[in-house]
């Protein structure tokens, strides 16, 4: 799995989370040659925790064997959600995909990070400035248009206003 390098924020698309910006590198101290195998091992962790869905029969398999070799882990956490946990997610991934844990931590949080800028997310107790909150009113900030996934597998772009986040 490849993943883009932006020089800004500014080229990225609505729904992208496979692009990376340079500053996004630069301020998570991440290792730009670890980019492509942190997003596959993120999305694998994600597949195995139902966070993601699998898209052939390879994946659920992998899928199936993650399960079943981390579900110790998942035990002995009992009130975590392990898809909106970092811990968790890099601790797969440290054991399970021979990465890092701080650029695993940092890969999750640099996901975590864009699905709040883009709405996707709350971020309970964070407080945010006046400035932030108002540009997050503006229009011109919202997400626009969203992919969406249909049964066979195809993808269409929609208004993000239908979609029900």
């Amino acid at each position: 799995m490849d993943v883009n390098f932006l020089e800004s924020e500014d080229e990225r698309s609505p729904l992208d989370f496979e692009s990376i910006s340079k500053a996004e590198i630069e301020v998570l101290g991440l290792i730009p040659e670890l980019c492509p195998r942190l997003n596959s091992a993120y999305c694998r962790y994600m597949r195995m925790v139902g966070y993601i869905s699998c898209s052939d029969e390879a994946e659920e398999r992998q899928k199936a064997a993650d399960k079943e070799k981390f579900s110790p882990t998942l035990k002995d956490w009992p009130d975590a959600d392990p898809a909106h946990n970092a811990n968790l997610c890099a601790l797969f991934m440290h054991n399970f995909c021979d990465l890092p844990f701080d650029q695993a931590y940092a890969w999750h949080r640099r996901v975590e990070a864009q699905e709040w800028r883009q709405g996707l997310k709350r971020v309970n107790g964070v407080t945010v400035s006046e400035q932030y909150a108002a540009r997050m009113e503006a229009e011109t900030n919202k997400l626009t248009t969203a992919a969406l996934v249909k049964e066979d597998g195809t993808t269409t772009r929609i208004d993000a206003v239908d979609v029900p986040f």
